[in-house]
């Protein structure tokens, strides 16, 4: 067996689950929120996969998401109304906070080029999403993590999160850090904040009061190439659902323009969000909450990039890390303070 930590665990979880050995295993990825291993079996029977996926969950102090549960059950949940762009769920082990899922072959997409083909490829994805919001199961479902149904929320969330910053870290970046916040997020947050007022205004969008459940969807919340596996067909999958559940369908299409986990040009980001809209057409409000909501979750995408100063993080993140986090979140949040106010994505 290739050698791991983990390598023990694998194989007592694996008989006890799935009633195989291991005949070797490897790492994946360099996700911060769990540990992945890519485990060969000594297959028993044709039906039995002869490759899965391990997934350890972290569990942070003062977090109380259950990722493990949220993400198998929402595979359980999709795979039984017949998606198959996903892992297959085999098993979950709680008392060794872990899952097994089929494993899928291919490589991140995000790491290779990505084309029209592909942007129409996560519509549709979050099209079978729409469409199951009403399939058996799906009145069991939560909200998805940080989910945001009014704008008012999406302010508190971006409140709340430069408050963690406040206080967090030390040392010359965690300084550089703060001086930074105080200097220009914070002025920049309560200039789009009264954009978006304005904007909603305009609109006739209320900026308290929450969407109703008709207006909401079925969302991975981390969704994008990032988390997406291009088969040797070419063909895509989807992965990560740690934070599945209920949303706002403006925030998804967001979250999918600004994830700093992929790079994507105009014209592609012009036409997810021109497909995803037409999609959900019977929400006519919902291309301008989008435009809306896309300065403030800029905003608090930039924070999120500074997650490595946070006390719950000491420790875990490679010595440089988080001087180069806040470099990428000072090319966001400068990016974002050209653009939100003429947003050249959005109708």
């Amino acid at each position: 067996m290739t050698s791991s930590t983990a390598a023990t665990d694998l194989g007592a979880i694996c008989r006890a689950e799935l009633g195989c050995d291991v005949v070797s295993s490897q790492p994946l990825g360099a996700g911060g929120n769990s540990r992945v291993f890519r485990v060969d079996l000594d297959q028993r029977s044709p039906s039995q996969p002869a490759c899965v996926v391990v997934k350890f969950y972290r569990r942070d102090r003062g977090d109380a998401r259950d990722r493990l549960g949220t993400e198998f059950g929402s595979l359980q949940f999709l795979w039984q109304n017949g998606v198959r762009s996903i892992p297959r769920p085999l098993a979950i082990v709680r008392d060794r906070q872990c899952a097994i899922y089929e494993c899928l072959e291919g490589e991140v997409a995000a790491s290779g080029a990505i084309g029209p083909a592909d942007v129409d490829a996560a519509i549709d994805f979050l099209c079978v999403l729409k469409r199951l919001r009403r399939a058996p199961g799906s009145d069991t479902l939560a909200p998805a993590s940080e989910a945001c149904f009014s704008l008012r929320d999406v302010v508190a969330s971006v409140e709340a999160r430069l408050r963690r910053l406040h206080d967090a870290g030390a040392g010359a970046d965690a300084c550089a850090m703060r001086t930074w916040i105080a200097g220009t997020v914070v002025p920049l947050a309560e200039q789009v904040g009264q954009w978006c007022r304005r904007a909603a205004a305009a609109a006739e969008i209320d900026f308290d009061e929450p969407i109703g459940a008709e207006a909401r969807t079925l969302s991975p919340s981390d969704f994008g190439f990032h988390n997406a596996i291009r088969r040797p067909d070419g063909m895509l999958d989807f992965v990560d659902f740690e934070y599945f559940g209920w949303d706002d369908p403006a925030k998804t299409i967001v979250d999918f323009l600004l994830h700093p986990g992929m790079q994507l040009d105009d014209a592609l980001k012009r036409r997810f969000a021109a497909g995803v809209c037409a999609a959900f057409a019977e929400l006519p409000a919902l291309p301008a909450r989008t435009r809306i909501v896309y300065p403030l979750f800029g905003l608090k995408w930039g924070l999120i990039l500074l997650n490595d100063f946070l006390p719950e993080r000491a420790g875990q993140a490679p010595g440089a890390r988080p001087a180069a986090q806040l470099a990428k979140a000072r090319s966001l949040v400068r990016r974002l303070a050209g653009e939100y106010a003429d947003n050249p994505f959005l109708c």
